[in-house]
């Protein structure tokens, strides 16, 4: 299944959109999930999850060796990328599209995981980038706060 932007951003563009355009956020919700091909949000989100659940039952069910390659190093990236868009959401960083683009979500992947952790269950590797994303989220938006200024 193939959006063209990750949940928590397509969820941040149904807000924009909703107060920009003075509608209901469940309307702007709907008026993406039409652009991405499905109805209304709420099958969109279905189907997502249906989607993200059978990935996961292809994915191994322990990590044995690094670096990530291949579909698990896909899913790695997403898993991270998603937990520093909820992170840099829950701050209310002032300038997180450019946070979101300075930060590398592979380097964060290869961080994270190292050979000492090995092995290791799939799933709980893929939770610890959401434990330990806080402080690459607050450097980042520090950052860009920053240069913004600058």
């Amino acid at each position: 299944m193939k959006l063209s932007a990750s949940i928590p951003n397509l969820k941040s563009q149904a807000k924009r959109k909703a107060k920009e355009e003075g509608i209901p956020l469940a309307e702007a919700y709907d008026h993406i999930a039409r652009r991405e091909g499905f109805e209304t949000w709420s099958l969109l989100a279905r189907k997502f999850e249906e989607h993200e659940e059978a990935q996961r039952q292809e994915l191994p069910k322990t990590i044995t060796e690094l670096p990530l390659t291949g579909f698990l190093r896909k899913e790695a990236v997403s898993a991270a990328e998603d937990a520093f868009a909820r992170a840099l959401g829950r701050m209310e960083a002032r300038h997180p599209r450019d946070a979101r683009r300075t930060w590398d979500a592979g380097a964060y992947v290869d961080r994270t995981l190292t050979p000492d952790m090995l092995p290791i269950d799939t799933d709980y590797a893929l939770s610890l980038f959401e434990a330990f994303i806080v402080m690459d989220a607050v450097d980042a938006a520090v950052d860009t706060d920053a240069d913004a200024e600058d």
